[in-house]
């Protein structure tokens, strides 16, 4: 269950009246590795695999190949060689194509489901030139992205070079730290990126466009 439905009562300045208003569900995960236990996440229910793969990507726990991942009672156990993945750095920058910047933003905001139901949710996604490959939404930014990087890494055992991330919030460094490891060539953004987070991608010819809304974006080069 995503959502919970809740009678409030609806104030407007004409007056007030009942209303079902929709709320997300939040659940905890406990992450093992290697029969470990790392830590413990709260998120929405769903993807709960794909979360933690990524959750441990992103703390530089394990390198992209997973042997197992397994989902039960709440608890997520992974195996895998645990090493540190260095910074990519790309050959070049990829230059963001207007027409395909448009497409991926908007079937980024079609994704984004379980944001109209509540008005409270992050999203996040990969694209390959014009084309959404895993979409995921979650209360907050670093959630969300845990479960792309963790789907797509389940399915492919590779890095994300040549590859789009899209994300709903501002860009900061901590997050690029994670973008770099993970090999992603652009980054888009609906909001901007802050000045330190745009030092990273520049020194590692990462393209970074923000307010990518509707038919605008701004390019950071």
């Amino acid at each position: 269950m995503l959502t919970q439905g809740k009678t409030i009562k609806k104030v407007t300045q004409s007056g007030s009246k009942r209303h079902i208003d929709q709320l997300v569900v939040e659940k905890e995960t406990a992450i093992f590795l290697n029969n470990v236990f790392m830590l413990s996440l709260n998120h929405t229910s769903q993807l709960e695999k794909e979360m933690a793969v990524g959750c441990m990507i992103a703390n530089n726990k394990i390198g992209f190949k997973v042997d197992s991942v397994s989902y039960a009672n709440h608890e997520v156990h992974i195996e895998a060689n645990e090493l540190c993945l260095e910074p990519v750095k790309q050959a070049s920058f990829m230059k963001p194509l207007a027409s395909n910047i448009f497409q991926l933003t908007a079937y980024f905001q079609e994704a984004a489901i379980l944001y109209k139901k509540t008005a409270v949710t992050e999203s996040a996604a990969i694209g390959s030139e014009n084309n959404l490959l895993f979409s995921a939404e979650d209360m907050d930014q670093k959630t969300a992205l845990f479960k792309v990087i963790g789907a797509y890494l389940i399915k492919h055992q590779t890095a994300m070079k040549g590859k789009s991330l899209l994300l709903s919030s501002r860009v900061t460094a901590e997050l690029m730290a994670v973008i770099i490891r993970c090999g992603f060539s652009l980054v888009i953004t609906r909001t901007a990126p802050t000045n330190q987070a745009l030092e990273i991608a520049q020194a590692h010819n990462v393209s970074l466009v923000g307010f990518a809304r509707g038919r605008k974006f701004n390019w950071y080069y």
